[in-house]
């Protein structure tokens, strides 16, 4: 490990550092440049990406349009806030109608139940017995 010698047989032992006894063999920091550029490469998916940036751009460009005053008329006074509704056909109608529907399914269940009965036959129409499967 004293030296590095150079091989006559080998063309890159022309080019390898020659190293002294007391020097190691990565280079010290000083000769390290500061930073290394990083190359960063286009992914498939970076296309797609600046896409929706795009897109949302132009969405919320058409929404300050929306609100804009048209020209020559000046913008009023007091801006109304409108609250979302609640009730009726919007968003949350899916989540009311799915919730009013578990609690008549567990009430027919419950009635089901205490009578001992269907519920057509609760109401008097004659019923066959079914497949009658026994277990």
């Amino acid at each position: 490990r004293a030296s590095l010698t150079m091989f006559a047989s080998s063309s890159r032992a022309a080019f390898a550092p020659k190293l002294s006894p007391t020097s190691s063999r990565t280079p010290s920091r000083a000769s390290r440049p500061a930073h290394r550029a990083v190359r960063v490469h286009a992914g498939p998916f970076d296309g797609i990406q600046k896409a929706i940036a795009d897109n949302k751009a132009v969405l919320a460009e058409r929404e300050s349009a929306k609100r804009a005053s048209p020209p020559g008329v000046p913008p009023p006074p007091i801006v109304p806030e409108i609250t979302p509704a609640t009730f009726g056909f919007v968003d949350n109608a899916e989540r009311m109608n799915s919730r009013a529907s578990m609690v008549g399914w567990w009430a027919l269940l419950l009635v089901e139940g205490v009578a001992g009965k269907g519920l057509l036959e609760i109401f008097g129409f004659t019923v066959g017995k079914g497949i009658n499967f026994t277990f």
